[in-house]
C-alpha cells in the first residue's frame, strides 16, 4: 500500500473511531489497573453523625473511632473527603494532603492489616477485597461512554471546527470522569504523588469540558463569533485554572467549583442565543433543539446539585460519582439528535458507521477473552473446546459478521443482477440497482456522480480507494460509492473487478433483452402487414363475388394464408417470373370481380427471389390491388414490369381519382415502404395527370 493509500485508509471514519476507540479503551485500562492496584477492604469506612465508622460487608456497625497503623492514628471525617476542592481553605487541604501520605504508607507498607476500633482498641482484622465499588464503575461508564460519542461526532468530518469541539467535549468528560473515580472512590487514602496529578488532571478536564462547549455554541449551529475570539474566551478561564493550582485565588472553592459554575451558566446562557437565533431557520432549530435541550437538563442539573450546594458551604445533593451522570444527558442527547437530524452536517449512515465499528471491536473483545480462556484450561479441556469451536464459535462468529457488514456472494449478485434486467420502470430499475450494489460493498454513502458522464464507461477506484465510480448502465446514472465496508475499508483492485463483472453482465443482459423486444416489434410489425397486406386482400376478393364456389375458395386461400403468417412459413427459394405470374393471375381475378380492367403485359423475367423478399414483394402486389379497388374509382390498372441489372421495377398505375387529399397514405403504402426498406429497395408514389395514381418499387433479385 503507497503512502498516499495508506493515509486514506486511515482517513476514513470507520478506521478513525476504531483507533480513537481503542485508544480510549487502554487508557480506561491503565486508569483501571491504578485504581486496582490500591489497597481496598471488604470494611468500609463510613461518616455518620457520631463521626467515622466501621461497617462490615453487609452494613453493619463493626466499631467506631477507627485507628489505624503503629501510632493508632485516627481517622477523621475529613479523611473520607471525596473532592479536595470543597474545602475551605488550603491550610485544610495541605493538612488533608499529608495525612493522605500518611495513611497511604501504612497502608503500603503492612502485608497483613488491622484497624483498631472504640475506645478500648479493640483490633478488627480486614479482608481484602478486589471488587471495585459501583460508584468506580459508575464514573468510568459515563467518561467512557461520552468519549465514544464525542470519537464517533468526529470522526464523520475529523477537520469540521464543530466536530472537533465536540471531540474535545469528551475528551475531557473522560479525564475529568476517569480521574475522580479513582480518588473519589479510594478506600481510606492515596499517595501524594498520584492524588495530585489526579485532581489536577480532573480539574483540567472540568474547565476544559467547559471551554469546549462554550466554543461549541459560539459556532454551532449559528455562528456568533469569528475563530480568534474562541481562543480569546478560552485564555482567561484557562489563567484561573492555572491560579487555582497555584493556590492563588483565596480558597479552594473558588478554583474548579466556581469555574464550573460560571462555565455551565455561559453555556446555558449561549443555548438561550442560540435558540433566539435559530428561529425561522429549520435545520438550525432542529440541531440546537436536540443539543441544546440536552445541555440544558445535563449542566443545569449539575450546577443545582453538585456545584451551587458547595458555593454556599453546604454539602452536595448528590454524591460527586452520580453527578457526572448529568453530563452523559448531554451525549445522549446528540446521539438522539443524530439519529432523528443531520447534526454536525453528518448524514444519517453515521448510526450504521457506529454500529459496525461497535460490533468489530466486540468480536474482537470476544477472540481476546475466549484465547484467555483457553489459556487458563487443562489441555484436555483445551484439546475439546478446540473440537467444539469449529461447529459453534466460528459459524456463529462468520453469522455476525455476514449480518454486520451485509456481505453476499458474487453468484447471487449475479443472480440479482438478472433482475435489474427484466425491470422497465427506469427508477425502479436505478433503486434496484443501488440496492445491489449496498449489498456487495456496504458503502456508506451512495450518491448520484455529477460529473459521471466525463469519466467514462470504467469502474474506477478514487481518491485513493476511498470512492468507488460505477459508470452508467442500463439507464441508470453514474454512482459514486464511499467508504467499503460501512467505513472500514478501503476499496481495492478485487472490487472494481467485481464491479465491472456485474455491469458487464447486466449491459449484456439488457441488450439481448433490447434484441428480443425489437425482435417482438418486429415480428408484431411483420405480422400486421401480412394480415392487412394479403389476408385483406384475399378476403376482398370475397366480397366482390358472388359464386358460392369461388367464395370457398377465397376462404380456403385466407386460412393457409393465416397459416403462413402466423407461422412464418414462406416456402422455397422460387423463379420471379413464376410469382410474377402467380400475382398477376390472381390480380386479374379480383379486378375482374371489381369491374376492374388489368392492364399487364408478360415480360420475361429471370432471376430468383429468396423466401423473405418473395414473400415481401407477393404482399406488395396485394395491396397495390388493394388500393386499386378500395380508393380509386378507376376503370383500369395497368402493371408494367422491368429487369434490369439484377432489379425488378414494377410500376402499377390506375385511371382513377388519384390521392385526393392524402387518402391513400394509410397502411398499406406504409407497409410497402417497411418492406422494401429492409429489403434494400425503393418505393415512390404519387399521382397522374390529369387523373389517376402511380405506384412504382424496386426490388433486387439474385441471378438465376
Amino acid at each position: 500500500m503507497t503512502r498516499q493509500s495508506q493515509k486514506s485508509y486511515f482517513a476514513m471514519p470507520g478506521i478513525l473511531l476504531s483507533i480513537v476507540i481503542s485508544f480510549g479503551f487502554l487508557a480506561s485500562l491503565a486508569a483501571f489497573i491504578a485504581a486496582f492496584s490500591q489497597h481496598r477492604f471488604s470494611e468500609q469506612l463510613v461518616v455518620s453523625e457520631q463521626g467515622v465508622v466501621l461497617q462490615n460487608a453487609k452494613g453493619q456497625i463493626i466499631g467506631r473511632s477507627p485507628r489505624i497503623g503503629p501510632r493508632a492514628q485516627e481517622i477523621e471525617p475529613a479523611d473520607l473527603t471525596q473532592e479536595p476542592d470543597v474545602m475551605e481553605s488550603y491550610d485544610q487541604q495541605h493538612r488533608f494532603t499529608a495525612r493522605q501520605d500518611a495513611f497511604a504508607e501504612i497502608l503500603r507498607s503492612q502485608k497483613i492489616l488491622s484497624i483498631t476500633v472504640n475506645e478500648s482498641a479493640h483490633a478488627i482484622g480486614l479482608t481484602p477485597e478486589k471488587i471495585m465499588p459501583f460508584e468506580f464503575w459508575l464514573q468510568m461508564l459515563v467518561g467512557f461512554a461520552g468519549f465514544v460519542v464525542s470519537a464517533w461526532i468526529w470522526a464523520l468530518q475529523p477537520k469540521r471546527l464543530p466536530n472537533q469541539l465536540f471531540g474535545l467535549v469528551g475528551v475531557c468528560l473522560w479525564l475529568a470522569a476517569t480521574c475522580a473515580a479513582i480518588y473519589s472512590t479510594r478506600w481510606l487514602a492515596l499517595p501524594t504523588d498520584l492524588f495530585a496529578p489526579l485532581s489536577a488532571l480532573n480539574a483540567l478536564g472540568s474547565i476544559g469540558f467547559g471551554i469546549a462547549l462554550i466554543c461549541l455554541f459560539l459556532i454551532y449551529p449559528i455562528r456568533l463569533v469569528k475563530n480568534y475570539l474562541l481562543i480569546l474566551v478560552s485564555i482567561p478561564i484557562l489563567g484561573l485554572y492555572v491560579l487555582g493550582q497555584l493556590n492563588l485565588l483565596g480558597e479552594p472553592a473558588n478554583e474548579t467549583p466556581l469555574l464550573t459554575a460560571i462555565e455551565m451558566l455561559a453555556i446555558l446562557v449561549l443555548v438561550v442565543i442560540q435558540f433566539i437565533k435559530s428561529r425561522g431557520r429549520p435545520l438550525d432549530m432542529a440541531a440546537i433543539r436536540w443539543v441544546g435541550v440536552s445541555t440544558l437538563i445535563g449542566s443545569g442539573l449539575f450546577i443545582c446539585m453538585a456545584i451551587i450546594p458547595v458555593l454556599l458551604d453546604a454539602e452536595p445533593l448528590v454524591n460527586q460519582s452520580y453527578a457526572f451522570a448529568f453530563f452523559l444527558i448531554v451525549h445522549l442527547g446528540i446521539a438522539f439528535g443524530l439519529k432523528r437530524q443531520n447534526l454536525f452536517e453528518s448524514e444519517l449512515w453515521a448510526i450504521t458507521m457506529f454500529k459496525a465499528v461497535s460490533v468489530g471491536i466486540l468480536l474482537i473483545a470476544v477472540d481476546v477473552a475466549l484465547v484467555a480462556l483457553l489459556g487458563s484450561l487443562s489441555g484436555a479441556t483445551v484439546l475439546t473446546m478446540l473440537l467444539i469451536l469449529p461447529f459453534f464459535y466460528l459459524p456463529w462468529r462468520s453469522m455476525v459478521q455476514r449480518w454486520l457488514f451485509q456481505a453476499t456472494p458474487i453468484e447471487d449478485l449475479l443472480e440479482e443482477v438478472a433482475h435489474v434486467a427484466l425491470i422497465d420502470n427506469a427508477s425502479d430499475r436505478s433503486a434496484k440497482w443501488q440496492e445491489i450494489l449496498q449489498q456487495a460493498f456496504t458503502p456508506l454513502v451512495i450518491e448520484t456522480s455529477l460529473d459521471g458522464n466525463s469519466k467514462g464507461q470504467l469502474v474506477e477506484i478514487e481518491e485513493q480507494g476511498v470512492m468507488l465510480h460505477i459508470p452508467t448502465v442500463a439507464g441508470c446514472a453514474p454512482l459514486s460509492l464511499r467508504y467499503k465496508n460501512k467505513g472500514t475499508r478501503l476499496f481495492q483492485k478485487r472490487d472494481r473487478q467485481v464491479a465491472a463483472r456485474m455491469i458487464d453482465f447486466l449491459s449484456s443482459l439488457k441488450r439481448q433483452q433490447e434484441a428480443f423486444a425489437d425482435g417482438v416489434t418486429s415480428e408484431r410489425g411483420r405480422i400486421s402487414r401480412d394480415l392487412h397486406d394479403d389476408l385483406s386482400a384475399l378476403l376482398m376478393s370475397g366480397l366482390n363475388s358472388d359464386n358460392p364456389d369461388d367464395l370457398k375458395s377465397v376462404l380456403r386461400s385466407s386460412l393457409a394464408e393465416v397459416r403462413m403468417i402466423v407461422s412464418a412459413e414462406v416456402g422455397d427459394t422460387r423463379l420471379l417470373a413464376d410469382i410474377l405470374a402467380d400475382s398477376r393471375a390472381e390480380a386479374a381475378d379480383r379486378l375482374e370481380a371489381s369491374g376492374i380492367a388489368l392492364n399487364w403485359p408478360i415480360v420475361a423475367a429471370s432471376g430468383i427471389l429468396m423466401p423473405q423478399p418473395q414473400k415481401a414483394l407477393t404482399s406488395i402486389l396485394r395491396e397495390m390491388v388493394t388500393n386499386v379497388i378500395k380508393h380509386s374509382e378507376a376503370t383500369e390498372m395497368q402493371v408494367k414490369t422491368r429487369l434490369e441489372n439484377g432489379t425488378i421495377y414494377i410500376v402499377a398505375s390506375d385511371n382513377g381519382k388519384g390521392a385526393s387529399a392524402g387518402k391513400r397514405q394509410g397502411n398499406g403504402l406504409n407497409n410497402i415502404r417497411v418492406r422494401l426498406t429492409v429489403l434494400g429497395g425503393n418505393f415512390d408514389y404519387g399521382d397522374l395527370d390529369p387523373t389517376g395514381f402511380r405506384t412504382s418499387i424496386a426490388l433486387p433479385v439474385e441471378s438465376q
